[in-house]
């Protein structure tokens, strides 16, 4: 956290809050940059009336030292995103070239390592992956350590070898068995669901990545799940039509439930439970969610 005279430096320039208010026009875009920042998730502007007052909550907390070069920061990512983007363009900081993975605080060795991996292209409706990407740190505790990759592109799967999760959680949507990640524009990235799975594949081979579960929260789900049974002790995924406040309620209740299983490493058969419980919990909580229950695919390794 940034004081005294750094804490001056901090404030968005009133040219960047409009820009910032004109491309993140939505609070759920909004965040997404934010948390890919490094933004403290407790520090998001709450009910705000208009974007442009959502970024001035912002700037204001920057000026405040809610997190240590927040402006250059959150400028840079956008500039990642909008490289030609003439208020972007002209960051005094350098845009990473991948996702910088965000940790749950307190994270530790020992703990079980989810990596959330989250994408919501323009103009392909919501998934709410920012939304499930908060749950999940919520539901943490001290069990899991959590590595978000909120608007994850291609480039990000690199981190999946870096880090070696023991689950991977995929918040995105599917169309024709690829994945639709995100570019540098914040556009749709199709990636085939086999480059996927051979990217798990060559990270077992030559990092010792050994996924315990790997978690596809999208709609026709069941058309991919298939692809990834070779290189994860168990693939969660759905059958048709996924409605996504009840996948996030699902991710709540699946890592609520897995945070509080103490002991070794969980077996394929613990992740097996700790889904159907999860589906069952959702349904009785919100009734309109049965079909997260009746849809629910979970697929045992295969080789």
């Amino acid at each position: 956290m940034t004081t005294g005279e750094e804490a001056a430096e901090a404030p968005l320039l009133p040219e960047e809050i409009r820009a910032l208010a004109t491309v993140y026009n939505t609070p759920s875009r909004a965040e997404v940059l934010l948390r890919g920042a490094g933004y403290p998730a407790d520090a998001l502007p709450y009910a705000p009336s208009t974007l442009s007052e959502y970024w001035e909550q912002v700037s204001l907390n920057l000026a405040t030292g809610v997190m240590a070069d927040g402006r250059r920061s959150i400028l840079a990512r956008a500039r990642e995103r909008y490289p030609h983007h003439p208020v972007f363009r002209g960051a005094v900081a350098s845009a990473p070239k991948s996702c910088p993975p965000v940790r749950t605080p307190g994270a530790g060795a020992g703990r079980l390592k989810v990596m959330v991996l989250g994408a919501e292209p323009a103009r392909r409706g919501a998934v709410r992956a920012a939304a499930e990407l908060r749950e999940i740190q919520s539901e943490a505790g001290d069990g899991l350590d959590v590595i978000a990759c909120p608007a994850a592109t291609p480039s990000d799967l690199e981190q999946i070898r870096r880090e070696l999760p023991d689950i991977l959680h995929l918040a995105c949507h599917v169309s024709q068995e690829a994945l639709l990640l995100e570019d540098h524009d914040g556009e749709s990235h199709a990636l085939p669901a086999t480059d996927l799975a051979e990217t798990l594949r060559l990270a077992a081979e030559h990092h010792q990545l050994r996924l315990r579960a790997l978690l596809l929260r999208s709609c026709d789900g069941e058309e991919i799940a298939r692809l990834f049974t070779s290189v994860a002790d168990v693939v969660i995924a759905h059958r048709g039509a996924l409605d996504a406040d009840c996948s996030t309620l699902f991710a709540a209740a699946f890592y609520r439930e897995l945070a509080s299983r103490t002991g070794p490493l969980l077996t394929s058969e613990h992740l097996s439970a700790v889904a159907h419980i999860a589906a069952q919990d959702v349904v009785n909580r919100a009734g309109l969610c049965r079909s997260l229950r009746a849809d629910l695919i979970v697929l045992p390794r295969t080789i």
